[in-house]
């Protein structure tokens, strides 16, 4: 789930969407208005990161994540 507001959740849902497909992982993004509040993502709500983040530091974040909760 995207938490943020405007060109914010626009960039962060293209960049987790490109580094869900970097790591052929599919994900259904859902999307949350932060009311001002700073931006953030959760997966399966767990937070992974805070703020606006570079495509390759999501896609380290979605491995790990990955990686640590492989069933």
């Amino acid at each position: 789930m995207i938490v943020a507001d405007g060109e914010v959740a626009l960039r962060l849902y293209k960049r987790v969407g490109c580094a869900a497909r970097a790591l052929d992982v599919d994900l259904v993004i859902e999307e949350k208005r932060s009311h001002g509040e700073t931006p953030r993502v959760f997966i399966e709500g767990t937070l992974l990161f805070e703020d606006l983040q570079r495509t390759e530091f999501i896609e380290a974040r979605l491995a790990d994540w990955r990686v640590a909760n492989a069933r």
